[in-house]
């Protein structure tokens, strides 16, 4: 992670920041900026290793069935009506 933050005005429920600021207080985070940056990385890590596993499922999959799911999808797609 870069030593460069942003800052960033958020808000949270607030049973979330008393349990940030009790991870600040037990001295399990820095900071409550330490806190969410930390869950946000995890959900980053979470996502990507999501990503890689459809991306895994799918190189294993049969295409040509693949190719008659997507084809399908992109019809049902076309049928919905604009926003």
């Amino acid at each position: 992670m870069s030593g460069r933050k942003e800052r960033l005005e958020v808000e949270v429920d607030p049973r979330l920041h008393a349990y940030a600021e009790h991870l600040v207080e037990v001295g399990q985070a820095a900071s409550v900026s330490d806190v969410i940056n930390d869950a946000l990385a995890e959900r980053e890590r979470q996502d990507r290793e999501a990503l890689d596993y459809v991306r895994e499922t799918a190189a294993r999959a049969d295409q040509g069935k693949m190719a008659r799911v997507l084809a399908h999808i992109d019809r049902q797609a076309a049928a919905l009506p604009a926003t």
